[in-house]
């Protein structure tokens, strides 16, 4: 019944009944087109009504529809047998002036290729530390750089035995860091635990602060100067905090010094805390045959000319100085000279000249141009004593520091620390040094 209607009905027609109808008549809108509609084309946006003439047009700068771009960066560098490529991504975003604004994605990623025929050791398991795994892959990261640059500087000889030393001098860095931290944590409660967490997120707070204001920026300015992330530079703080309280528990109460101590100290160091006078002696020596210079300076002396003049006009270098002695306590009879010098300067006022003394060979005149007293100090001086008392806690803290890690290196260390420094040496040689 109500499909006989659906077709029949007049006024019940369906929809989609009346658009064939009008596709078959050619009928192209269901709607009449008025007759003052007008055609609008895209340019008709563009052109400003006689209304909104007084309006400002504000330009966009292309950068805000610039697209940021990923770019890559890459470095080689010859490695020995090998060569390592450094990727670096880095994001680009363009500013308004149409400069330039370069964000770095990550940490750089390196890629070793080896020559054909060449060696390369991957990576190699040297000993162990505390139970911990010493990878040489891992270690010559921190010195690749230094490694590097001896290699380009120096000739294979000498470069050799440069990383030879710096691998043994930052090795021995290593065992004790490793060695420190790992005891310091040891020794962590969960309320110090619990403490340190919260005094690092305060770091981070002001690292944040100090840097930008966000950790983005502050992660990529530190990424910049120090070479590490957010997460490695709070690391490296905290170490730092905790290898500086374990050695103020185990260290610093052996560095105690008393006044015996300082007293003893006192009177090793007793010729350097009160000096002996400086005693300076001027000469003229002419040669006896020098008959006319001879009887020029006689005669300048005859007149009372001072030796400094006599001096300044013979032209002698540096002032007539002759020598300069530490005046012994026995005065001049103490000084290393000849017993007629000596008993010619005897009683003789600074400036003042001695008779000439002849020999077969030359004439001379002695003068005492200065005797400089040295300042003295003393014991009971509060700033003398706190520089002898903290020479001494450096000297003993120093000693101290190296008792205990040698302890640590006794009881955590299983492996021959020599053997491990040999291997980790001859690995940095064939992996950094040019073969021949």
């Amino acid at each position: 019944m109500s499909m006989r209607r659906m077709v029949t009905g007049a006024n019940e027609s369906p929809l989609w009944l009346v658009a064939m109808l009008c596709i078959a008549c050619g009928c192209q809108t269901l709607v009449d087109r008025p007759e003052t509609a007008t055609e609008v084309s895209a340019r008709d946006f563009s052109q400003l009504s006689p209304e909104n003439q007084p309006l400002d047009i504000v330009q966009v700068p292309p950068s805000v529809f610039s697209p940021e771009e990923v770019r890559s960066t890459s470095e080689t560098e010859v490695l020995g047998q090998g060569e390592k490529t450094t990727t670096q991504k880095s994001l680009v975003e363009k500013n308004e002036d149409g400069s330039e604004r370069v964000v770095l994605l990550g940490n750089p990623t390196d890629e070793i290729r080896i020559k054909t025929g060449g060696k390369w050791t991957i990576d190699s398991l040297v000993g162990q530390i505390n139970g911990r795994p010493v990878y040489a892959s891992k270690f010559m990261q921190s010195i690749e750089d230094r490694i590097l640059r001896i290699v380009a500087e120096n000739p294979r000889p000498k470069a050799q035995r440069m990383i030879e030393q710096l691998v043994g001098e930052r090795f021995q860095q290593y065992i004790n860091n490793e060695l420190i931290i790992a005891e310091a944590e040891g020794m962590l409660s969960p309320e110090m635990q619990e403490g340190i967490f919260a005094w690092l997120q305060s770091i981070q707070e002001q690292t944040v602060a100090g840097y930008g204001g966000n950790r983005t920026s502050a992660s990529q300015t530190l990424q910049d100067q120090f070479g590490m992330n957010m997460e490695q530079y709070l690391k490296e703080k905290r170490d730092e905090a905790l290898a500086q309280d374990l050695l103020r528990r185990r260290v610093k109460p052996r560095t105690i010094v008393s006044w015996r101590d300082v007293e003893r100290q006192y009177s090793l160091l007793e010729k350097s805390f009160n000096p002996e006078p400086m005693i300076t002696i001027g000469r003229i020596r002419l040669a006896a045959t020098d008959g006319l210079q001879i009887q020029d300076v006689q005669s300048r002396f005859g007149r009372g000319e001072t030796f400094a003049q006599v001096v300044a006009a013979l032209n002698l270098p540096d002032g007539g100085r002759w020598q300069r002695y530490q005046m012994p306590a026995t005065g001049i009879e103490g000084l290393d000279l000849s017993a007629e010098i000596k008993k010619a300067l005897i009683g003789l006022e600074n400036g003042k000249v001695t008779s000439e003394l002849k020999t077969p060979t030359a004439l001379s005149w002695y003068c005492v141009i200065d005797i400089e007293t040295q300042m003295s100090r003393s014991i009971f001086e509060p700033m003398l004593q706190r520089q002898i008392r903290h020479g001494l806690e450096d000297q003993r803290g120093r000693y101290e520091q190296f008792r205990y890690l040698g302890s640590l290196r006794d009881r955590w260390v299983t492996n021959d620390i020599d053997q491990m420094t040999r291997r980790l040496a001859t690995i940095a040689c064939d992996r950094y040094l040019p073969s021949g």
